[in-house]
This record gives structure tokens, C-alpha cells and sequence, in this order.
């Protein structure tokens, strides 16, 4: 900014609402009239069309609170363009007016805009010129695609956030000596239950993992499953309780969790239905869970939690969105111009941090050994072959029933011995004859059951789950086109 010296003036400049705010001191101005000179260059100002290049120009904004005696705008074209060739135009008045109270006239090199009456506060003139193409050198095509990222650089964001993310992977979320192949494994590992097993295939647990260690420790003789039909005529189960569990060796403490879980933690209690496990607690899977993953960081499957990993990115990816939509009101005033794209960027830069962390959690070099071991056992359990499994020991079937259960390859486990003898299970007290099919089916309803009451709270089970070339002389007005105007008190 300069005065009518043109010596520089002492200015700042801040951003409010998307709109440039110039303020400057200028020497002596009181009770005077003082001369103020603002000069800023503007990209993208003369607009191409086909059969001519245009200024569409807002000159002096329709945001001023005071009125404007008169406003003169004078417009310099280049070199070479006759006086015919030139179109003009103009409008004047509040936003969106299309009044033309305004004089134009050739003076020298330059056409002249003048109001031939006041304009009153918020209204302002805009001018039109328009000059046969070949003329401006219009920018190229690689700057005008710089502009634009330029404009919506806050889109960048999420990109970026994927290659940190990709980054960190390579660094820190991949599993060491990932590359071993898997060779039928014909017994499970000896170190891990069967909950771990089904929980290190895809570093998550399942509800299916709860039910595989109740069905595990009813196979081992700790519990009894009997189905059960209520007063109502609904179909339920009955949990009874075999033998003391205090101090069993056997038993780990994830173990003696899930106990808890199903007996409400009452140790004198022999009998528990299992549509009581579904009233008395407000959440019931997610402590199992975290039980369940505390157990494998303890026996050195994972060097830390995959449920707190998954729930460290998930919470990078929150802060990230609400740092996104906060910046625009606690950042630097210039931030107001990006406010949707910065708002848009960040949303998608908190997402990519989210999808990241379902990839993040990593398993240490005894845990890849024993995933392998695993898959190998869950290869043998859906492939194994009749003469094979005829050969194993007879309580082969329901001994590693519980892992099929874990592995989510209960139905191709029980296919596998159709045609086999099968003894009836101890654990399970069917209602009458033994038979596969109809074993199959019974086990299926108390599957879904379990994890009915498993995932249930105290709003119930549905609750908990869930129950898209005219340019400005045909369209014009005033307030339109590119800004060179503004607004605010004199």
C-alpha cells in the first residue's frame, strides 16, 4: 500500500470469513483527505472463452457499510486491439443487481468506468471488457494445474497421511519372517487354547473364540452344556458346573474369565442358564476380549495389544478430524479460505489413520511361528481325509471340536466324520439319540445363542448390534466476477 507520495505504508493483512482484510496507518489522516493506493497482482483474472478473452472484474465490493460518492474504474487492454473490437459492459447496485447507472469512454490507452449516481452502502460496480482472443498469453496447462492444487492443497492431506502410515508399517507393523509356508499341521499347538488360536488368525477376536473356550472346558470336563426349553416355550441352555476350578492348574486365567463370565462369579453356583449371562451384565464381549489379548501378549504372541494398536490409530484418525475442523477458527486467518477443503482433508486423513490401524497390529517371530502352525491345523481340520481321522483315538471328534469352532470350520469338521462312528459327547446332554446331523444343528443353535448373549447389553441384543461461451455479458451482476473490490468503513 502506498499514499499519494507513493511511499510505502505501514499495512496488515488478516483473512476473516473468507475475504482479505487490508488495514493500513497512514500518516496525519485525521480530519483529512488522504490518497491510498493498493496494488496486488491476481492470477486467473482474465477469463478465455472461445471467441474472446474477458476482465470480469468487481471493483469495489459490496460489502462497504458507507456509501461511495463516485467510483471510477479505468481498464488498460494490450497493445493492438481497435476500439472496435472492444465490448463493454457494467453493473452496478447491491449483490446480484444488474442496475446500470455508469458511464464508460476511451481516454488515451485505457476505457473508463464511472457511476452517475451514489452508491449506497453494500453496493458497488462491476465491470466488463471483452476483447478478441490471441492477444493474452494465457497460462499453460501445468500452471493452471498448479493453481488448483494450490487451491486445494488440504486434500493432499489424506495422501500423505497414507504414505505415513505405509511408512510405519514397513517399519513397525509387519510380522517378522512372514514368508513361512504352512505344511498340514495333524495335532494343534501345545502351548495355546484354542480362543488364542482362532484370535492370531487375523490378529482379532471373535465371539466364536468365547465360545470355543466354553465348549473347550465343557470337553475337559470342567462344565455341561444341556439344551432346555422355558416356561415360554423358548429354547435355552443350561450350564452346569462339574468340578471345583480353585487352583486347578489347568486352567489359565483367561480361562477362569470366562468361567466368571458365565457363572456371574458366584463359585457356590452349579447351574446357570445361558439367557442369565445376557441380563446381568451391561457388556460382556469387550472384557473377554481385552482378557484374551492380554493373554497373548503374555505368552509372546504379540509384543502389545492388538485391540490398544487398533484403538491408538482409531484415535489419531479422531484427533486428526477434529484438529481439522478446528484449525480454520484457531489457526492462521489465511486457513479461513481452505475451510471446506482443510474440514474435507482432514475428515479423509483421520480415516486413512483408521484403515492403517486395522493393519498395524503385528505378531512377534514366536507368534508368525505359531500362526503357522495354526493355519497348518486349520488346513488338516477342513481337508481331513476319512481313512485318516478312522485311525485318530475315538474322542478325536469333540477333542478338537472346540478349535474347529475357533477357526469358523465347525461345519466342515463335522462333514469330515459323516459316515464315521462318533460316540455321543459327555459334555453335551442332547435331547435324544445321538446322531452328527442332528448334533451339527443343536450345536449351530447354541452358537447363535452364545453369541446373542455374549454381544448383548442391558438395552438387548438388537440394540447392541444394530437392529451424492457466454461468460459474464449473458450471466452478469454486480458483485460478480473476480474481486478487486471489498468492503468495511472508510
Amino acid at each position: 500500500m502506498y499514499d499519494e507520495a507513493s511511499r510505502l505504508l505501514r499495512s496488515e493483512v488478516s483473512y476473516p470469513d473468507h475475504a482479505v482484510s487490508i488495514k493500513a496507518w497512514v500518516p496525519g489522516a485525521v480530519d483529512a483527505r488522504k490518497t491510498v493506493s493498493v496494488v496486488y497482482h491476481v492470477r486467473r483474472g482474465v477469463l478465455a472463452y472461445e471467441d474472446h478473452d474477458e476482465l470480469y472484474w468487481n471493483a469495489t465490493g459490496t460489502d462497504w457499510n458507507a456509501p461511495i460518492g463516485n467510483a471510477e474504474v479505468y481498464v488498460t487492454l494490450p497493445a493492438g486491439i481497435g476500439d472496435t473490437e472492444v465490448r463493454t459492459s457494467g453493473f452496478t447496485g447491491a449483490l446480484g443487481a444488474v442496475g446500470h447507472d455508469y458511464a464508460v469512454d476511451r481516454l488515451q490507452d485505457y476505457w473508463r468506468f464511472m457511476t452517475t449516481r451514489p452508491l449506497r452502502p453494500r453496493e458497488g460496480v462491476t465491470v466488463l471488457v471483452g476483447w478478441p482472443p490471441g492477444h493474452v498469453k494465457h497460462p499453460s496447462e501445468l500452471r493452471r494445474a498448479g493453481w488448483v492444487v494450490a487451491d486445494h492443497w488440504p486434500l493432499a492431506l489424506p495422501v500423505v497421511a497414507l504414505v505415513w502410515g505405509g511408512f510405519v508399517w514397513w517399519a513397525f507393523g509387519r510380522d517378522p519372517g512372514s514368508t513361512r509356508s504352512v505344511k498340514p499341521e495333524y495335532e494343534p499347538p501345545a502351548d495355546l487354547i484354542p480362543a488364542e488360536a482362532g484370535a492370531l488368525l487375523d490378529e482379532r477376536a471373535h465371539p466364536r473364540d468365547v465360545i470355543a473356550t466354553v465348549v473347550d472346558l465343557a470337553v475337559r470336563g470342567y462344565l455341561s452344556i444341556e439344551p432346555v426349553t422355558t416356561a415360554f416355550g423358548a429354547q435355552d441352555f443350561m450350564f452346569g458346573r462339574l468340578k471345583s476350578i480353585g487352583g486347578d492348574p489347568d486352567l489359565k486365567d483367561f480361562e477362569l474369565f470366562v468361567l466368571a463370565k458365565v457363572f456371574g462369579g458366584d463359585w457356590d453356583l452349579n447351574m446357570r442358564l445361558l439367557s442369565e449371562v445376557r441380563h446381568d451384565y451391561d457388556n460382556v464381549f469387550p472384557p473377554i476380549r481385552d482378557r484374551l489379548y492380554r493373554l497373548m501378549v503374555q505368552d509372546g504372541l504379540f509384543p502389545a495389544s492388538p485391540g490398544r494398536v487398533r484403538a491408538g490409530w482409531m484415535f489419531s484418525g479422531a484427533v486428526t478430524a477434529v484438529a481439522g475442523f478446528m484449525l480454520p477458527s484457531w489457526g492462521p486467518s489465511w486457513l479461513g479460505f481452505y475451510d471446506t477443503w482443510l474440514r474435507l482433508g482432514a475428515v479423509l486423513s483421520g480415516l486413512v489413520f483408521v484403515g492403517w490401524g486395522w493393519v498395524m497390529p503385528h505378531k512377534t517371530r514366536l507368534g508368525v511361528q505359531q500362526l503357522a502352525h495354526v493355519r497348518g491345523f486349520q488346513e488338516f481340520l477342513e481337508r481331513a481325509e476319512k481313512d485318516r481321522l478312522a485311525r485318530l483315538p475315538a474322542d478325536t471328534f469333540h477333542r478338537w471340536l472346540p478349535w474347529a469352532i475357533a477357526f469358523g470350520v465347525t461345519e466342515r469338521w463335522i462333514f469330515n466324520f459323516q459316515g464315521l462312528k462318533v460316540s455321543a459327547p459327555s459334555w453335551y446332554m442332547s435331547r435324544g439319540d445321538f446322531s452328527l446331523p442332528s448334533f451339527a444343528h443343536e450345536l449351530g443353535a447354541f452358537a447363535q445363542r452364545a453369541e446373542e448373549a455374549i454381544l448383548t447389553t442391558r438395552r438387548g441384543y438388537t440394540d447392541a448390534i444394530g437392529a451424492v461461451g457466454g461468460g459474464g455479458f449473458s450471466r452478469g451482476s454486480s458483485g460478480g466476477g473476480m474481486g478487486g473490490g471489498g468492503g468495511g468503513t472508510f
